[in-house]
């Protein structure tokens, strides 16, 4: 497990160096960062001074060297278009997406286990099969366009939530309803798959025929054997939920880092891009590494070989 561990953290640090060569080249390549970030009609010496400003006039490996450290010391420096420190703005609105993420990834799994095991224990009634199909329905829907349709009904039709922005916990309803249904209905089909085939298995024919409870039948011996591919599934989720960030933020109006690096791109705020990126990498990767390590500690065939 030591072994496996190192090497995910080798991974990680892979990761942030990578991250950051490609957006420290492609930075470059975009055209020089002082014309860009000066007004039109600036001088020479104004971008004299932004270049100085900026340090874009040290050697090409220091400017490197120095982005290197300061993404590993997580220092993003001064944004360009906001007049404040990249990590001042940049934990702000990270915590402002969390508070939709986090309530997605708690409801949305609990959600999808209950959906999946009702359907694999009902498989050929009509109530499982409906469960099912209200899954795959909410599955052929894109997100942005469900959270058009709840703005259309519950804010503008209706009047109950606020469409836009984050000044209350009823703007963040919306947004949180549209993660989760998006989680649900995917991640709900693969446990009912998951379960159906656990169900299946020898140590928990061999649990019914003994004659144990249903309960106990399902909980101490199918369940077990459908959480390690689950939770694998659930990184995947993750890397989704943070993703889907950058379109439904900037629809929602809602100030999260999704809009932040949405709004940074636009402005070419390459401290603000690059921190945001970073982040995205780091938490992608982080909670990767901890569902591989909670997929080995399940299952006993992964923990002897790791």
């Amino acid at each position: 497990m030591i072994g496996f561990l190192a090497r995910r953290l080798g991974l990680l640090l892979l990761v942030v160096f990578g991250v950051t060569t490609v957006l420290f080249v492609l930075t470059r390549l975009s055209g020089d960062p002082a014309a860009i970030m000066s007004p039109p009609d600036a001088g020479p010496e104004v971008l004299a001074a932004t270049r100085e400003r900026l340090g874009l006039n040290d050697p090409l490996w220091l400017q490197y060297v120095n982005t290197l450290v300061s993404t590993f010391t997580f220092d993003f420096g001064q944004s360009f278009a906001m007049d404040t420190s990249v990590s001042s703005v940049l934990w702000s609105r990270l915590g402002t997406s969390l508070y939709i993420i986090i309530p997605a990834l708690v409801i949305g799994p609990l959600v999808s286990m209950a959906i999946g095991v009702y359907a694999a224990l009902r498989p050929t009634r009509r109530s499982g099969r409906a469960v099912m199909g209200a899954a795959f329905l909410t599955d052929g829907v894109p997100y942005f366009l469900l959270a058009f349709i709840l703005i259309l009904v519950f804010a503008i039709q209706l009047g109950w939530l606020p469409a836009t922005g984050n000044a209350s916990y009823a703007a963040l309803v919306i947004p949180v309803a549209v993660l989760t249904l998006q989680a649900v209905s995917a991640t709900s089909r693969l446990v009912r798959g998951q379960m159906l085939d656990a169900l299946g298995q020898g140590p928990v024919q061999t649990a019914r025929s003994l004659g144990l409870s249903p309960a106990v039948v399902l909980f101490r011996h199918a369940l077990p054997l459908a959480l390690p591919p689950l939770l694998a599934w659930l990184g995947i989720q993750f890397s989704f939920l943070f993703s889907s960030l950058l379109v439904l933020e900037p629809i929602m109006n809602y100030g999260g880092i999704g809009n932040l690096l949405v709004r940074s791109v636009n402005q070419r705020d390459f401290p603000v891009v690059q921190a945001c990126v970073v982040v995205f990498a780091v938490l992608i990767t982080t909670v990767n590494i901890a569902l591989d390590v909670a997929v080995r500690g399940l299952d006993p065939r992964l923990r002897k070989a790791s």
